[in-house]
């Protein structure tokens, strides 16, 4: 069986099988492979990895999400449509301003974690979410994860 059939199964069998539940040790491993990414291939090199569909910063019902620091969106694993978009007033269900809180905790701290109300994509129910963001350079990397 060629290399190529061989992973083919293994994808067919993970699907079968289910993705094991993402929680936020998951989200804040992603966000430090995207610096670890980042800081081997620049920024840029990041920002084009993370809007490449199928691309290596979407597992699962986790993605990264990038914005600068004036809350314009970069890159989105999820929606790479949504790069150049202005997203600093975007309001979580509880009109919580999200974005804002991610570039101020990443602009005062560095790093560190926030939650909000979000809907889940594909079943509507709402939940809420825990996101880890991390500045470098001049753009905030971040990933969300429901709570179990």
């Amino acid at each position: 069986m060629s290399g190529h059939c061989v992973f083919r199964a293994l994808v067919g069998l993970t699907l079968a099988v289910g993705l094991p539940a993402q929680g936020p040790e998951d989200a804040e491993a992603l966000v430090k492979e995207a610096v670890v990414y980042a800081k081997a291939h620049g920024t840029y090199g990041l920002i084009k990895a993370v809007n490449t569909p199928d691309g290596p910063f979407r597992k699962g019902s986790l993605y990264i999400w990038m914005v600068d620091l004036e809350g314009v969106t970069v890159a989105n694993a999820r929606n790479p449509g949504l790069a150049g978009k202005d997203d600093s007033e975007r309001k979580d269900l509880d009109s919580v301003p999200f974005i804002q809180q991610a570039v101020q905790i990443a602009e005062t701290k560095g790093s560190g974690w926030f939650s909000y109300r979000y809907s889940i994509p594909d079943s509507k129910q709402i939940q809420e979410k825990v996101c880890y963001v991390e500045k470098l350079d001049a753009v905030v990397i971040a990933c969300g994860a429901y709570k179990k």
